[in-house]
């Protein structure tokens, strides 16, 4: 019998409950009228435009990439990322709707490493496997960004010469990859953010995550949970149980183990980020499904993460 480490439990639950918290009150606040469908496409836009940029410009550009920099172990992360999105392609290609495909792919693959993964390395195992994670973050969010707008326009738009075209303007105007190449500018040069510029991006970012989930939470109804809710299982699969097995089958092979190991599948298993979502609503993709996979991750990495991390422990 599996025994499940309190101490484990507590950083779980005290990481992934409050973001879940957040999707109910967005919910609870939209039945009540509180806010409507203006709101939630204000905010929506917002956080696309401005918070989420911010916090994703924050991280980066205060990283120093000369500290833990072991590039195999990034590449190798990086490859199962694609390989887990293309596989996703592959899967979808028969689906009747357009705007669902694109959903499916990124809620595959995109994780919400900024805020549950980090969080959840940082209290488990300390300071050097977060900054190992925080240096393939680097690397993970401009990927993120450009495999998830393709997804989200190519199946839209088509391969044709001016889908293609399409697909491509959509990546060079994308606030957060844009954002990305900015920061990595600072990052790799060590430009020091100006204090004034710092303090209003945080502000900015301190927003991201809050607006982003009762947003989420908001644009949930029932009838799109029971109508969609099985499409949201697929991600839901992918993300919390595929991704994170073959990550640590993978680096079990070449030796990794214990603290490096569960590090490995926090970064993998980690819920669907929260971007994914507004990314998704702002291409003119089916952003309730992106909600509904969001919400599935979220509630289901409580579960896969205290029996993943417990496997890891007894692992040799």
């Amino acid at each position: 019998m599996i025994q499940i480490d309190m101490a484990i439990l507590f950083f779980v639950f005290q990481g992934v409950f409050p973001v879940f918290l957040l999707v109910v009150c967005g919910w609870f606040l939209k039945q009540k009228g509180i806010i409507g469908e203006g709101f939630l496409k204000s905010s929506s836009k917002m956080s696309f435009r401005l918070a989420i940029p911010a916090l994703a410009f924050l991280k980066i550009a205060s990283l120093d990439f000369s500290q833990v920099f072991i590039i195999k172990e990034i590449l190798l992360i990086c490859l199962i990322h694609i390989a887990v999105y293309l596989a996703t392609f592959l899967l979808v290609l028969k689906l009747g709707d357009n705007r669902q495909k694109g959903v499916i792919i990124q809620g595959g693959f995109r994780g919400n490493i900024v805020i549950v993964g980090i969080a959840l390395i940082l209290n488990l195992y300390g300071e050097e496997m977060m900054a190992r994670s925080a240096m393939s973050l680097a690397f993970l969010l401009p990927l993120y960004n450009i495999l998830g707008v393709i997804a989200l326009t190519l199946p839209i738009h088509g391969m044709t010469p001016s889908g293609l075209t399409s697909s491509l303007k959509n990546i060079a105007k994308n606030p957060l990859i844009l954002t990305v190449i900015a920061a990595m500018f600072f990052s790799l040069l060590r430009i020091p953010i100006p204090p004034i510029l710092e303090r209003f991006l945080s502000y900015l970012a301190d927003l991201a995550l809050p607006l982003a989930l009762i947003t989420i939470g908001g644009s949930l109804t029932a009838r799109g949970i029971r109508e969609k809710g099985r499409l949201a299982l697929l991600p839901t699969v992918l993300k919390l149980v595929i991704m994170p097995v073959a990550g640590v089958i993978v680096f079990y092979l070449i030796g990794y183990r214990g603290d490096e190991l569960g590090m490995i599948f926090l970064l993998l298993g980690a819920p669907t980020a929260v971007s994914s979502h507004v990314m998704a609503d702002a291409l003119d993709n089916d952003g309730e499904l992106a909600a509904l996979v969001v919400m599935f991750t979220t509630a289901g990495a409580a579960f896969t993460t205290l029996l993943g991390i417990s496997l890891i422990e007894k692992m040799l």
